[in-house]
């Protein structure tokens, strides 16, 4: 009877992990398909409002239309607040290689934190490196937060640190 038992508790977590990895494999990849979402859709307001239509008065009656729209169809992930992230999103990372390559650990919450960070240079070691190091957000704002990438820019062996190129 006890041999039993163990036999079916060994049975019962093999079907747990089964579940939990196929939960977590579901989670990454709806994470990364919202992340590439909201890229091409930063990048068709883009491109849009270079299309010669700049005026101020015509982007603001632009994302106002398409934030209504977008809100009322798809829900609150689609404010103007958002579509301006989603602008700054694709502005910051054009090139979706770069995307591609770091979006299988990142979620649009470590892009959001990566929004802040001004310099380019630094905006993608601190992605490289989360993607990567598998930093979570909280590790990832901390760092940004600690001026990490600056700090290490002073060390006497940064060659050890920074890398030619893209790791993710």
């Amino acid at each position: 009877m006890a041999n039993e038992l163990t036999i079916y508790q060994s049975v019962i977590d093999d079907v747990k992990d089964i579940i939990s990895s196929g939960m977590e494999s579901a989670y990454n990849a709806t994470s990364r398909a919202m992340v590439l979402t909201y890229w091409n859709v930063g990048k068709r307001i883009v491109e849009q409002e270079q299309n010669g239509n700049q005026r101020a008065e015509y982007g603001t009656a632009m994302m106002d239309a398409l934030a209504e729209e977008l809100t009322r169809e798809y829900g609150k992930s689609y404010s103007k607040r958002n579509l301006q992230y989603f602008r700054k999103f694709y502005q910051c990372f054009p090139d979706i290689e770069i995307v591609n390559s770091c979006v299988h650990n990142l979620t649009w919450t470590h892009f959001r934190s990566l929004l802040r960070v001004p310099d380019e240079d630094a905006r993608v070691w601190y992605m490289s490196e989360a993607a990567h190091e598998n930093w979570n957000v909280r590790m990832l704002d901390r760092n940004i937060s600690t001026q990490y990438y600056y700090r290490l820019l002073q060390a006497p062996k940064k060659e050890a640190v920074f890398f030619n190129g893209n790791r993710c």
